[in-house]
């Protein structure tokens, strides 16, 4: 009888142990930690007294664009030729940037009564404080190169 319950038992309790270490991604966002960069589509949301994150508007899952199934007529030549031409800029535009630096956007921290606006595919358009006043976007812009 030991035997049959010493796996089961085993079994259970890392089972536990799994649930309670695995967090699920907005978690973090629900306790004031941090702004999410994306969320449904027209999602509204705000931070109370407490920094919790409340959704004043729920989105809508952001659509995929559709794949045509029309056949694909093969390029003629020219068209083939100008396409060459496109990439070979694109490879010059590229290395023409490598130099220039690149900068990260973090965003403000949470604090109660933020509001926060995502677009049409989810990502962050607007964030709006309680008192109207501007975000000082240099303390949230850091170099990276």
């Amino acid at each position: 009888m030991k035997v049959k319950f010493l796996p089961q038992a085993f079994l259970a309790v890392t089972l536990l142990i799994s649930w309670g270490g695995v967090s699920p991604a907005i978690s973090h966002a629900e306790k004031g930690e941090k702004i999410p960069d994306q969320m449904l589509a027209g999602t509204i949301i705000q931070y109370d007294e407490n920094n919790n994150m409340v959704v004043l508007e729920k989105g809508t899952p952001v659509p995929e664009q559709q794949k045509s199934k029309a056949a694909i007529a093969p390029l003629t030549a020219e068209q083939q030729a100008e396409l060459e031409k496109e990439k070979q800029e694109d490879k010059e535009i590229e290395e023409a940037t490598k130099s220039l630096p690149v900068y990260h956007i973090d965003n403000p921290d949470p604090q109660p009564g933020l509001k926060v606006i995502y677009d049409g595919e989810g990502f962050i358009k607007d964030f709006i404080l309680p008192d109207q006043k501007e975000i000082n976007w240099d303390l949230y812009i850091r170099r990276i190169r």
